[in-house]
């Protein structure tokens, strides 16, 4: 019987502090997971592992900090500083967010 590989990205409310945290099943002999406490380790979870996520659509991803991007086609989370943006999951990137309107 084989375990078919799953990525969830959850808000953990038994950790304390409450935070964002991801599981991945399936796709090893032990489960990974851990707190995803920054844009910079979404995007490696997702940059690894974002073809396998389940049961959260990317459009409601955690973001952290700063304003929403406008507009928001193929952003995916953002920081106060960058987007996570790409049109699938081995092309995500970080960029800076753009100053010039600001």
């Amino acid at each position: 019987m084989s375990t078919r590989a799953s990525l969830r990205i959850y808000f953990d409310t038994q950790a304390t502090p409450r935070t964002w945290s991801y599981r991945l099943t399936g796709h090893g002999p032990t489960p990974e997971g851990g707190a995803i406490d920054s844009l910079d380790t979404l995007a490696r979870v997702l940059g690894h592992h974002g073809e396998l996520l389940a049961d959260l659509p990317w459009t409601e991803l955690p973001t952290f900090g700063g304003p929403p991007p406008s507009p928001t086609t193929e952003v995916w989370s953002w920081d106060a500083r960058r987007l996570l943006v790409g049109a699938r999951p081995g092309q995500l990137r970080l960029i800076p967010r753009d100053t010039s309107s600001t």
